[in-house]
């Protein structure tokens, strides 16, 4: 498959088939915590770069033959950046009735046909990592001229004319929107959109920046008091708490969903191989890349994978060593 992958496990959608509409990491932003990576190629400019066609045909070859809470439109870049993006999510909707998700990171939320595209999904969760220009700025390194007033401002419009679930993340970072000021702000802010839950998040897996820290269990806890009732942290092992006991073999990740297993396994395998980055695994056992870096992180929530950062500052992993 070219654009679908999955089911992959998602603490928050459960079981995720993904559609990957986008290039590798074309993306409005550069965000220091990307688990991805760095951005290689930074735009606001939406094309289609994918025939909407073929994506609709793997997913009449996948949808009869898997189970899966949502369909989700993510994967390497920022979907959004899809020119064709309602009429995808509305022919979605005439093949299955899987409920259909879009996880953006709200840059083109200002933009009224971005709006009115989103308006056919059944779930939407934008990001918003900051209140102020100067944290926005350090944080998700957007594409120039990208303002953060205007995010605000379009995901509070979005939300006053949807009719569907609406979750906002927010991912907290050591140093840099963690202060007491800029939470406030983000909390004025947060006020006014009229979303479901919004979902306190901060740095676990390897980011793209050495320097992105996460915050503590504690700090986090802080947070998500000053944002009220609808604030809930996701899961972190080590940092939120887990919701689950931490697996400490494959063949037991896999005991009640045997693909995850299986995936997180042939992951292994490699590792013990060789080290390697997210995308030498999606690229050396054909997965895409956001199966790769789900797998990875059960495994280091497992303790059976761990990560080396080299002088350049990319991230490796490797397996840890087993008795």
């Amino acid at each position: 498959m070219k654009y679908v992958f999955g089911p992959v496990p998602s603490r928050r959608l459960g079981r995720s088939l993904g559609v990957d509409l986008v290039p590798y990491k074309h993306c409005s932003f550069d965000c220091v915590y990307c688990q991805l990576g760095a951005t290689r190629h930074k735009t606001v400019e939406r094309k289609r770069f994918v025939d909407i066609g073929d994506v609709i045909s793997e997913l009449e070859l996948v949808v009869p033959h898997v189970r899966a809470d949502y369909i989700t439109m993510s994967g390497s870049g920022e979907p959004t950046l899809f020119l064709g993006l309602g009429e995808l999510i509305q022919r979605i909707k005439r093949l299955t009735e899987i409920p259909v998700a879009a996880i953006t990171n709200g840059s083109l939320m200002a933009c009224p046909e971005v709006r009115e595209e989103l308006l056919g999904a059944d779930l939407v969760i934008p990001s918003l990592d900051a209140a102020t220009q100067d944290v926005f700025e350090k944080i998700n390194r957007p594409f120039p001229g990208i303002r953060i007033e205007d995010i605000a401002r379009g995901i509070e419009e979005f939300s006053a004319e949807y009719s569907g679930k609406l979750w906002i993340e927010v991912m907290m970072v050591r140093g840099i929107n963690d202060s007491e000021d800029e939470i406030d702000r983000m909390w004025s802010a947060l006020k006014l959109i009229g979303a479901e839950k919004i979902q306190l998040n901060t740095v676990e897996r390897p980011p793209a920046e050495a320097f992105a820290r996460p915050l503590s269990r504690a700090e986090m806890e802080r947070v998500r008091r000053r944002f009220g009732d609808r604030a809930e942290l996701i899961a972190a092992s080590g940092i939120c708490g887990d919701t689950e006991k931490l697996p400490d073999s494959p063949a037991r990740i896999g005991q009640d969903k045997p693909e995850k297993g299986a995936g997180c396994e042939r992951v292994l395998e490699l590792l013990r191989r060789r080290p390697c980055t997210v995308h030498d695994i999606a690229r050396g056992l054909g997965m895409n890349i956001n199966e790769a870096a789900k797998f990875v992180g059960i495994l280091m929530e497992g303790g059976l994978v761990s990560t080396q950062r080299r002088e350049d500052g990319e991230a490796y992993f490797v397996a840890n060593e087993t008795n």
